[in-house]
């Protein structure tokens, strides 16, 4: 499907949603998008859920690299994400992480994840929701 996001200035958090089967080009064109937002980032905080994403390619690191350079996207936004428990033990989930511009802390619970980043769980999910509503109303990519 795809990859949505909110940036919520209350919580000073981007909040991302990955969705079904996300393409490197997906992956390109989000960080191109956050890039070009001048909202982001709303504060050092990003969470992304991919509990419902199927299949990753992900895209050239170096093309990424090129992409994040400038943006404190490496070395002051503190990422999480939210991921499926089986998803836990591989690595595709740490390098997909870092080839978008750093090492995010996996975790397999929500609340677990907002407690690590220290925003509310209520208005997070609440979000998620409404991404994935997004996703799948915008259909396939």
């Amino acid at each position: 499907m795809g990859i949505a996001y909110r940036i919520d200035h209350g919580l000073g958090c981007t909040v991302v949603v990955w969705d079904g089967s996300v393409t490197a080009e997906q992956q390109t064109q989000h960080v191109l998008r956050l890039a070009a937002d001048s909202e982001w980032p709303p504060g050092r905080l990003h969470l992304t859920d991919l509990t419902t994403v199927t299949d990753v390619t992900l895209p050239d690191s170096s093309m990424v690299d090129v992409l994040i350079e400038g943006t404190s996207m490496r070395e002051e936004v503190k990422k999480a994400i939210v991921v499926r428990p089986d998803f836990l033990g591989g690595s595709c989930i740490q390098d997909s992480g870092s080839s978008l511009g750093g090492s995010p802390t996996p975790f397999s619970d929500l609340d677990q994840a907002c407690a690590h980043l220290n925003v509310n769980a209520s208005t997070v999910r609440a979000t998620i929701r409404e991404l994935r509503d997004e996703l799948t109303r915008r259909g396939p990519a």
